[in-house]
């Protein structure tokens, strides 16, 4: 079971899209002097006593968003290392010393050494 990169990243859209958008910033003055401004009556918010922030559902949204990418990533990590472990045979039974397979490897071994030591004579010879 692997975590598709394109389910991060609607989860992530989704995420961002859920966020509240920034509050305007004032521009800087630059060392000008402050203008006058006009101050406005308040208004009536019909929202209730919240003055912004994140609705209830919006954080809810959150940190199942969260929730579901720490799991997935959680996910690919166990995957990939039980993927690993059998392709290197960890927790495999040992094998017995006379396996087939061990000879094998030491009769490949020993050939190996004797081709390199021909291989060594041959350029000792031809100096």
């Amino acid at each position: 079971m692997r975590v598709h990169l394109g389910a991060a990243m609607v989860v992530t859209a989704l995420a961002l899209a859920v966020a509240a958008p920034a509050g305007a910033q004032q521009a800087p003055t630059l060392g000008a002097p402050p203008t006058p401004s006009v101050t406005a009556q308040p208004v009536q918010s019909t929202t209730g006593a919240g003055n912004g922030g994140l609705k209830t559902w919006q954080e809810g949204l959150i940190v199942a968003a969260g929730i579901i990418l720490i799991g997935g990533i959680a996910v690919a990590i166990l995957a990939d290392s039980r993927e690993r472990a059998a392709k290197i045979r960890h927790g495999a039974p040992i094998t017995e010393p006379g396996d087939a397979t061990h000879r094998h490897k030491q009769q490949s071994k020993q050939q190996a050494r004797a081709k390199g030591k021909a291989a060594k004579a041959a350029r000792r010879r031809n100096r």
